[in-house]
């Protein structure tokens, strides 16, 4: 029989936990060849989360519950899922039931085919505000050509990876934790199924809380620690403008030269003199923003911080 691990994170989540449970019984309670056990992180609450995690995991062995001392990012938490996995399948989703426990029959269907990976394509996300799903259809774009298509678009975290693909993911132990640009770094066989993005069953959403300010932030972190392409923007742009300055100097003493010296544009010398503090100042906060990527990575902190589980375990 092939088991699964499904890897789900909790921030805050104590009416959303409930649900989460009883679907999760009936959608698996129809997937006889399967055992299956829920792995779930609670991300530092600070409501009753932890507690109803407690009181499944007296009534139901395969719910396992691991506390964090603190929240950490969704991406370290679901690290530190996929760190407690033993499966032959891991199943990664959030809590909020906006990755449907109904779906995991599709991924399981296609993992049936063969694939290694199985990622959920959001197809729809009528919850989701204007202002953020155009960001969101901006970053995919700009992340799949910085990394020549290797990140494909409108994927979420939800998915399915077989044993050998998470063990290679678990292996990779950067500070920024990407999941979705690690999966995508590992490789295998790959495919995909398309889901409707549900609204939240209950609760407010925490990514749709954060300033617009900390995505971008976010955003900009994730596509620089899976690219250097901007680096070489920047030898290009440093290469392009020397030659347009050395041409014009050329055109310009040229011109000189032959009709003399013209009156001195005060606005035209501004106009260059900013464009050029501003392109500089640009290039400045590009090798800032890989210089702090460095300098979290060298302090090689731990990705996240346990404090106790519901039942024992051993990390792999």
């Amino acid at each position: 029989m092939t088991t699964i691990d499904i890897v789900t994170s909790a921030y805050n989540e104590e009416d959303c936990i409930p649900e989460l449970f009883k679907r999760l019984r009936n959608v698996m309670s129809a997937e006889p060849d399967y055992e299956y056990r829920i792995l779930i992180i609670d991300n530092g609450s600070l409501d009753r989360t932890w507690e109803l995690i407690c009181k499944e995991s007296e009534i139901q062995d395969n719910t396992v519950g691991i506390r964090m001392s603190r929240n950490f990012s969704l991406d370290s938490a679901f690290t530190c899922g996929l760190d407690y996995a033993t499966a032959d399948i891991a199943i990664i989703m959030t809590s909020d039931l906006q990755d449907p426990p109904e779906a995991i029959p599709l991924l399981l269907r296609k993992f049936e085919e063969g694939y290694d990976q199985v990622l959920a394509k959001i197809s729809k996300r009528e919850s989701v505000p204007l202002l953020r799903r155009m960001f969101s259809a901006v970053f995919y774009k700009v992340a799949k050509g910085m990394t020549s298509g290797m990140l494909p678009e409108s994927v979420s975290d939800f998915r399915l990876v077989n044993k050998r693909t998470y063990s290679a993911i678990r292996q990779l132990r950067e500070s920024h934790r990407f999941l979705r640009g690690l999966g995508a770094w590992v490789g295998f066989r790959t495919t995909h199924i398309e889901i409707e993005r549900p609204p939240r069953f209950a609760g407010e959403s925490k990514w749709l809380g954060m300033s617009l300010f900390r995505v971008l932030g976010v955003a900009s972190k994730s596509i620089l620690a899976y690219s250097a392409q901007p680096l070489a923007w920047v030898s290009a742009l440093g290469l392009f403008m020397s030659i347009f300055s050395i041409s014009s100097l050329v055109v310009l003493a040229i011109f000189w030269i032959a009709l003399g010296v013209p009156f001195a544009g005060f606005g035209s010398l501004i106009g260059v003199s900013v464009l050029g503090f501003s392109l500089t100042m640009l290039c400045i906060g590009i090798l800032a923003q890989y210089i702090g990527l460095i300098y979290e990575e060298v302090k090689q902190r731990p990705l996240y911080l346990v404090t106790e589980t519901s039942q024992p375990l051993e990390i792999h």
